[in-house]
């Protein structure tokens, strides 16, 4: 039987992070290096993941990549694997983390909106997957987490470009899990409602829309970036070895409301 410390031992392993600039992205990528992988971050937003590449491999020692990658450009996602197995000679993991979806209402969209949606929550993981799936299938253990959202698998047609891209990729993810056995596993986490700083104000939260929705979860607080990374680091570990094709809920318990309302 393995100790925690080597279920959680990452020297060797080289793990792709897409949207890394971005507040989960980053942590992941941070707490990822600390457990020794070579970790790739790759982001829109250049300047950023390249400070924070530098930043990450100063404080951990562990030698990184950063790239600016467009995921709604299938060149751009060919580019960055070639990168990676040129620097590092393989990949061991992807965390397909890239994703945004403004506030929607369900009859306030159009194709071209829809599309675009599809691109960056959901084509932008399959491509990504898809080109990583060579190496992936060389090494032990080689495992994909995707970054999922309450509003894919819950009737949201307050977000309904982000949440109908967010439901496409869990279902994506369940056949690539079934349909890859033994060679590679792939899991979601199902993300509730998190601190990203202004992230949540783009999205068109209001501070009082936040209080209303803490007072309801059962933890009585919303998530931190660093809550998911951990959930990541778990499903890209050793110690889900024999976990493949879940979703896994990371909501704090999510939001609870009597089944007995007073009037």
């Amino acid at each position: 039987m393995k100790t925690i410390t080597e279920l959680f031992d990452f020297k060797g392993k080289v793990i792709i992070i897409s949207g890394a600039a971005g507040a989960i992205g980053s942590e992941a990528s941070r707490f990822l290096s600390s457990l020794g992988a070579n970790v790739v971050l790759s982001d829109l937003n250049e300047e950023k993941v390249m400070k924070l590449a530098s930043d990450i491999q100063s404080e951990t020692g562990y030698e990184t990549l950063g790239m600016k990658t467009d995921f709604t450009e299938e060149t751009q996602i060919e580019s960055l694997i070639k990168a990676t197995v040129d620097k590092f000679g393989k990949i061991s993991g992807v965390v397909n983390n890239v994703g945004w979806g403004a506030n929607t209402p369900l009859w306030g969209s159009d194709s071209q909106k829809m599309i675009d949606a599809y691109k960056l929550n959901t084509l932008g993981a399959y491509n990504l997957t898809r080109f990583s799936m060579p190496y992936l299938k060389k090494e032990d253990n080689a495992s994909v987490v995707f970054s999922g959202s309450m509003v894919g698998n819950t009737p949201s047609p307050e977000f309904i470009e982000y949440s109908t891209a967010k439901a496409g990729l869990l279902n994506m993810v369940r056949s690539m899990a079934v349909a890859s056995g033994p060679e590679v596993r792939f899991n979601s986490l199902i993300i509730g409602t998190v601190d990203n700083g202004a992230s949540s104000e783009e999205a068109g939260y209001t501070q009082e829309m936040i209080d209303n929705v803490v007072k309801g979860i059962v933890m009585k607080r919303r998530g931190v970036p660093e809550d998911i990374a951990y959930a990541m680091a778990f499903l890209l570990s050793d110690a889900a070895s024999w976990i493949t094709g879940v979703e896994l809920t990371v909501n704090g318990g999510g939001v609870y409301k009597t089944k007995m309302p007073t009037s």
